[in-house]
């Protein structure tokens, strides 16, 4: 009985289980939010993206091919020496006309020396020519009084002539009318022929005198002429041993060789000791307060750049919390192909075009790089803000265009004119 009834209870159908039609509409919906959410992201991404680039990144002009640059000062021996000493090693901080290196300067000394006795005899001989033709100008006009001298002795020579010669036929009328002795006549005869003689010699003086003036007048011009009629200083042969001085003197200046701009040392490339020559390297200094930056553009940017423009940069010594300021300073004229020493040559059957980069100078603000120096050629990541338009396409900008110069030899060269005049004084009035 009870076996019956089991057979029978396990004999019956099971109740019919809930559809799933309400399991696959849940997840239709959550794949239908999911999808939309997804679109939705998709969409405000891309319109986040375009007014990104609509309001900033049309706007800027990005390039990490970026990198430090200054006016490297190589410096290098102006004069023959030894090396006497040295002052500076590699990376220590210089500022314009400290003494970097120095020359044994005992041949310089004694070069100048000579120079300066050359001078001063030089001078003392410009002297003597100067005396001898002031006492030649002197002479011409003592011989120019005697001229005159000689001539109002031959007027007065000639008036008493014309006066004897005139009592002499007045006494000789009178004489042949017998009113006058014989003895009287013959002496107005001879007191004529007194004057006649007087006469004659005024003439012979003063011709005499004449020729003599003539020949002084020759010889003034002649020391006149070796004194080039102007100050001892401008005489040919004392410029020349002026110019002798000048160079000596230089010479031994350039025996302590200068730092030409404040900087950083580089690499010495001389040894204590070492003999150089005029041309040989000593160092370079890297001026790290004027540093610029020469970012390469792609070609196909250039379009929006400008001179002037704003530019904001990172190194990769110091990371991007550190931003550096600057302005566009200039574009080259040139592809930085173009100016390779070897430049491109495309002529040929297989032509590949690549992008060409060109140049631009960037100027940095001085107040960031006191406080984070840049060393020359390092790499930079630059930003260009391209919203001023108004500034030209090629050009240069004001800042950057400071002439790069050094005062470090207009000292050297005021203590050689000084050299030179106190030689000159010294012995001009000897």
């Amino acid at each position: 009985m009870n076996d019956s009834k089991t057979v029978t209870s396990l004999s019956e159908p099971s109740p019919p289980s809930e559809p799933t039609d309400t399991s696959d509409a849940v997840l239709a919906r959550r794949r239908a939010r999911a999808l939309t959410f997804i679109v939705l992201v998709v969409v405000l991404a891309a319109i986040a993206f375009i007014a990104w680039w609509w309001l900033i990144a049309r706007w800027r002009a990005t390039t990490d091919d970026a990198y430090t640059g200054a006016d490297m000062a190589q410096i290098s021996a102006l004069t023959s020496g030894m090396v006497k000493a040295i002052y500076v090693q590699i990376g220590q901080q210089v500022q314009q006309g400290d003494v970097l290196v120095e020359l044994d300067d005992s041949d310089a000394r004694i070069t100048l020396a000579q120079a300066e006795a050359d001078l001063a005899k030089a001078v003392r001989g410009a002297r003597g020519l100067a005396s001898s033709a002031l006492a030649a100008q002197a002479g011409v006009t003592q011989r120019q009084s005697d001229t005159e001298a000689a001539r109002a002795q031959l007027q007065a020579a000639e008036t008493a002539l014309a006066k004897a010669q005139s009592d002499l036929a007045r006494q000789t009328d009178l004489a042949d009318q017998g009113f006058v002795s014989k003895e009287t006549l013959i002496s107005f005869r001879a007191i004529a022929q007194t004057a006649q003689a007087n006469r004659d010699a005024a003439g012979s003086a003063l011709a005499a005198a004449l020729a003599s003036t003539g020949q002084a007048r020759e010889q003034a011009r002649a020391a006149q002429a070796q004194v080039n009629g102007g100050p001892i200083p401008t005489q040919p042969d004392v410029a020349l041993a002026a110019a002798s001085v000048r160079q000596a003197a230089l010479a031994l200046a350039r025996t302590r060789i200068l730092a030409p701009v404040d900087g950083v040392a580089g690499p010495r490339d001389v040894q204590l000791g070492e003999r150089v020559a005029p041309g040989t390297p000593i160092m370079s200094i890297a001026p790290l307060g004027q540093v610029w930056v020469d970012a390469n553009f792609k070609e196909t940017e250039l379009a929006a750049l400008r001179v002037g423009q704003p530019v904001t940069l990172t190194a990769d010594a110091f990371g991007s919390g550190v931003i550096y300021r600057g302005k566009v300073a200039g574009v080259s004229p040139a592809t930085g192909s173009v100016l390779s020493l070897l430049p491109a040559q495309n002529a040929t059957g297989n032509w590949i075009k690549v992008v060409q980069r060109v140049p631009v100078r960037i100027w940095l603000e001085p107040e960031r790089l006191a406080t984070y120096p840049l060393q020359v050629g390092l790499s930079m990541n630059v930003t260009v803000d391209l919203h001023d338009q108004s500034g030209p396409r090629l050009g240069l900008l004001p800042q950057a265009a400071q002439p790069a110069r050094t005062a470090i030899y207009d000292g050297a060269t005021r203590e050689a004119d000084a050299r030179v005049a106190a030689v000159i004084a010294a012995n001009v009035g000897r």
